[in-house]
């Protein structure tokens, strides 16, 4: 079926500002005092963590666009813009950036919900947020595009959840924070969730990391962001080593805010010492195809700020690569992203230019279907 808008600019990662209520009007009472809730205190709001012992406060996750005095982490909810829980504001704020479409992920209090060991709330906490999430995105289903979260303590439900979301309106990817099974180490254990997940046809997202850490709180002083891409090198080979891609040729991986321009570099490295020692070492691990061919076929990536990548995009593949806002975060351009963007594309051809902008996520993740 054709596209019925015409997509300029969609950000392939974007992020939800998830309402303090949330979890406390969506789970069972009998957990109001132990799901995500946000609070007030003197110096701003924060959500309030089970399992995290400090308040986390959240302003750098919404500032885009402020004065630079007004760039915090401790403000109050009145003065954040309002679009990340209310999806009607939200589409005026892609209008006043020129954004056709965002796909978005969950903000600060999601990576509690992941790291929480306790079966049933966690459960109760990811059906709550995929309910929520499908309400918000079916406002505007072909601008806003949920990326459903898939559960991590216990593979049964994790596909039972996988086919319930699919069945639901508003969602263009599923993210994976932590494997099904509930450990960041991916073993055989999960493969009844890859096979849910290929009948869908929705991509995988790995947001950053994959993840059963609880959330700290963020220091501008450390250069949050500086290695993001540190973590999606090792998943690549943990998933193509384990076979995944020769089981599951179907499946389609997003690595979300970790850049481009280190691909073709980790690549070629990848292949380099692959073919050295599979003979000698990997006698048990031999792949079909070269590490670099599986990460050119089903291996994607999104970026906030990368030139060095837009200059070296043939290395890396101009199909691979998707532009995103990464809105409300500190480090958005928002409401400035056009000024940016043409600069930086000055001299890239217009096909290329579409497709790193919008036409990939458009495919990827099946805007206009």
């Amino acid at each position: 079926m054709p596209a019925t808008r015409e997509y300029r600019l969609i950000s392939a990662d974007s992020h939800l500002t998830e309402p303090g209520d949330l979890w406390t009007t969506r789970v069972d009472a009998r957990y109001r005092d132990r799901v995500p809730r946000i609070e007030r205190f003197e110096q701003g709001d924060a959500w309030v963590l089970e399992g995290v012992p400090h308040p986390i406060a959240f302003g750098f996750t919404v500032c885009a666009g402020n004065k630079p005095e007004d760039l915090r982490d401790w403000m109050f909810v009145e003065e954040m813009r309002a679009g990340g829980w209310d999806p009607a504001v939200r589409i005026k704020e892609q209008d006043t950036d020129g954004v056709d479409a965002e796909i978005l992920f969950p903000n600060r209090p999601h990576q509690s919900v992941v790291a929480n060991r306790d079966a049933d709330l966690h459960h109760a906490m990811i059906r709550a947020y995929n309910d929520w999430l499908s309400e918000y995105c079916s406002y505007a289903p072909d601008r806003l595009g949920g990326v459903a979260a898939i559960p991590n303590r216990g593979v049964a439900e994790a596909v039972a959840e996988v086919e319930r979301v699919a069945r639901m309106p508003g969602f263009k990817g599923l993210i994976m924070t932590c494997y099904p099974h509930g450990e960041p180490v991916l073993t055989p254990e999960d493969d009844p969730v890859w096979a849910a997940i290929e009948q869908t046809g929705l991509p995988v997202c790995i947001h950053i990391y994959i993840s059963d850490a609880m959330p700290y709180q963020v220091q501008a002083k450390k250069l949050p962001g500086t290695v993001h891409f540190y973590d999606a090198p090792r998943r690549m080979l943990e998933i193509i080593f384990a076979g995944v891609l020769d089981r599951f040729p179907n499946l389609h991986f997003v690595l979300a805010e970790v850049d481009c321009g280190w691909m073709p570099y980790f690549a070629e490295q990848a292949d380099d010492n692959y073919q050295r020692h599979a003979k000698a070492t990997l006698r048990d691990q031999q792949l079909e195809r070269l590490p670099s061919e599986y990460m050119k076929d089903y291996f994607s990536a999104t970026y906030v700020s990368d030139p060095y990548g837009l200059e070296n995009r043939h290395w890396i593949g101009v199909d691979r690569m998707m532009w995103s806002s990464d809105y409300p975060h500190i480090t958005s351009d928002w409401p400035d992203s056009w000024k940016t963007i043409d600069a930086s594309f000055a001299t890239i051809p217009d096909d290329e230019r579409h497709a790193i902008l919008a036409g990939n996520a458009q495919r990827i993740f099946g805007f206009g279907r």
